[in-house]
């Protein structure tokens, strides 16, 4: 089994994650930081009033208005979960108490956040529930005899007092690492419950909106090799979320503090930059064209600069192989939903054409989103479905170009970032006077953009860095010269 290496990174107010295995980005996060959603993070409230007729009560948590507590907003969604088991029928607080809830629904209007007593802990395979003896299933799955033996399995795996819901991914899952899940969700209450008698009212025990933690939640697994970071602040979130893992799942923390980009260090940045290109080259020669269009994704594939040794068959056998790989690697990379359409080489043997579909499957199983392969048409294409999970990081790194339309250029922000690296690498050579030449438009957008440069002035210490504007340049054109101090330039830092 390959062995899987996760990079982390967080700067300029974005969060990256890269996963690598056998040289290549499987999986890859880029969001910004700042994330305003409250749904699912756990506070230490205080009840404020009790309202006994409506079994419910107002508390205090620290936000604009105080949120309300219902026995109705239980924390699962009975439209999605069968299952069986006590919940808890009325509220045993009083004014004054001090307990944790946990946000379900976002405050609307003048109306505050609404929350729950009964904490919930979402992982990969199932949802834990501490404190509600509540044994639950996926509508999803539909199968009745499989829904008995996970019902079964979790009634098993849980305590009397605890709760467990079964996702749509659990019957994928070994039972042992259900059970390694379990024991890591398990740690995260203790650690909320441990902290909570020392946090002040208002105080956040627990959100699992921040990309670190939803991309360690999801890869506990033996084939980690190791987990490297960008920066000291970011390496101890890292090393006390690999604390809550069974001690067999624990792989070492590393900091990357050689003073260069991380992702460029480890030859990486050219396989994000490829993202947001249609083209996709195989490791043969071969390459694939994707487009986007409003009905579907279209994958076209192309036998390139490859001839092959054998006869013509088994070049063309081969080489759509290579590509059903690819594009399960691509999709999941790009985070394409919807239906996909793939015209792959047309094939004259039958069981070639039935064996494509196979390994296409076979190589979609890995995702965890939910895919749907159908066989191979009369005219040699394709189509599967994929259901779209989480947000798209190649919108924020690319746009629509202004001119041609239909072409693609880098967004401010990430153009930005690419710039980061270079500046990095280059003082790493030992430059310590910068010439950068941009678009103007981009240099503006640079100079309102306060997290940037002040995250260039705390690793660049020592270094001059001036931007000169160019109008000739395109909206993310950028060019450097060392040792060279321009007239009426801009001081970056």
């Amino acid at each position: 089994m390959s062995k899987k290496t996760i990079f982390f990174d967080d700067y300029c107010g974005y969060q990256m994650s890269v996963i690598v295995e056998d040289g290549k980005i499987t999986e890859f996060g880029f969001e910004e930081k700042d994330n305003t959603s409250i749904v699912g993070n756990i506070y230490k409230g205080r009840v404020e009033s009790v309202l006994p007729g409506m079994n419910a009560a107002f508390i205090n948590c620290g936000l604009e208005r105080n949120c309300y507590l219902s026995t109705d907003d239980i924390f699962f969604d009975k439209n999605k979960y069968d299952g069986s088991g006590d919940i808890p029928p009325s509220l045993d607080i009083h004014e004054g108490d001090e307990i944790a809830v946990q946000v379900v629904k976002a405050p609307v209007g003048t109306k505050g956040a609404r929350v729950s007593a009964n904490l919930s802990f979402v992982g990969k395979h199932l949802i834990y529930m501490p404190s509600a003896p509540f044994v639950g299933v996926s509508r999803k799955i539909a199968d009745d005899e499989l829904r008995k033996n996970l019902i079964y399995s979790a009634e098993r795996m849980k305590t009397k007092n605890e709760g467990i819901i079964l996702r749509t991914a659990s019957p994928y899952a070994r039972r042992g690492y259900l059970e390694q899940e379990l024991d890591y969700l398990r740690n995260l209450y203790n650690e909320v419950k441990t902290k909570q008698p020392e946090c002040a009212v208002g105080d956040l025990l627990y959100s699992d909106l921040e990309l670190p933690m939803r991309v360690m939640r999801d890869t506990l697994s033996y084939d980690i090799e190791r987990i490297i970071v960008g920066s000291p602040q970011l390496e101890k979130v890292i090393r006390d979320i690999v604390n809550l893992y069974p001690a067999a799942n624990r792989r070492p923390v590393l900091l990357h503090d050689s003073g260069r980009d991380m992702l460029a260090e480890y030859g990486l940045s050219e396989q994000i930059h490829a993202l947001y290109s249609s083209r996709v080259n195989l490791d043969n020669g071969a390459y694939l064209v994707i487009e986007k269009t409003e009905a579907l994704t279209s994958i076209d594939v192309n036998t390139g600069k490859f001839t092959g040794d054998d006869s013509l068959e088994q070049t063309v056998y081969y080489t759509n192989i290579l590509a059903a790989r690819e594009i399960a690697r691509q999709v999941k990379l790009r985070n394409i939903g919807g239906i996909v359409v793939v015209d792959f080489i047309d094939m004259a043997d039958p069981a070639h054409a039935k064996s494509l579909v196979t390994e296409l499957k076979r190589a979609l199983k890995n995702d965890p989103a939910k895919c749907c392969v159908a066989q191979m048409s009369e005219f040699g294409l394709v189509e599967f479905t994929r259901k779209r999970v989480g947000g798209n990081p190649l919108a924020l790194m690319s746009k629509p170009c202004k001119h041609c339309k239909d072409g693609k250029v880098k967004t401010p922000r990430y153009a930005l970032i690419g710039m980061r690296a270079k500046l990095l690498e280059l003082c790493y050579e030992g430059n310590t006077l910068i010439r950068v030449d941009m678009n103007g438009e981009l240099l503006e957008y640079l100079s309102g953009w306060r997290e940037f440069t002040d995250d260039l002035k705390e690793r660049l210490k020592g270094v001059n860095i001036y931007a000169v504007p160019r109008k000739s340049y395109s909206e993310d054109q950028i060019t450097y010269r060392c040792n060279e101090k321009p007239d009426n330039a801009i001081k970056l830092v």
